[in-house]
């Protein structure tokens, strides 16, 4: 769409291509990403990846604000299955 836009697209420096994260990627990342997931379980992680985020950087910020919320709400100290699944 900026493409499209003369106005818009003469403000981009450089083009870039984004690409889903690897599933290894993915466990090396997101732990650094945000202190939710710092000492989650990699079988969370993955399960989190595989459920809702796919790869896709934006969904793990989408999920971590929704992660931050239900841990908020339930009052548990550490990311789960089941927090997750809720």
């Amino acid at each position: 769409m900026l493409r499209r836009e003369p106005m818009l697209s003469s403000r981009v420096f450089i083009w870039q291509q984004f690409t889903r994260l690897t599933p290894d990627e993915v466990l090396e990342v997101i732990p650094l990403f945000h202190p939710v997931w710092a000492d989650a379980d990699p079988e969370d992680i993955t399960f989190a990846d595989q459920h809702a985020a796919h790869g896709n950087f934006r969904a793990w910020a989408q999920l971590t604000a929704h992660t931050r919320t239900a841990l908020a709400r339930t009052g548990r100290a550490r990311v789960d299955q089941g927090l997750l699944r809720w």
